[in-house]
């Protein structure tokens, strides 16, 4: 599988590779801060790593489709 996939499923196992996840969408963070104030950056920041975080702990990985199950749609 790819390797989203992967993290993803350690990091429900272990919440110590939550830190993993967060570094691979860090670039694409960093990037999107520049569209808001300096003085909002921090925050924001945070609120994005903090949303990341739950959407790895709440994603169901069985509810993934496969390739034939996107076929037949």
């Amino acid at each position: 599988m790819g390797i989203l996939y992967d993290l993803v499923k350690e990091a429900q196992c272990n919440s110590e590779y939550e830190t993993n996840v967060i570094q691979t969408f860090e670039p694409k963070i960093k990037k999107s801060l520049y569209l808001t104030r300096m003085e909002n950056r921090d925050d924001l920041e945070q609120e994005l790593k903090m949303k990341v975080i739950g959407y790895v702990r709440d994603y169901k990985l069985e509810n993934v489709p496969g390739l034939f199950d996107l076929n037949r749609k």
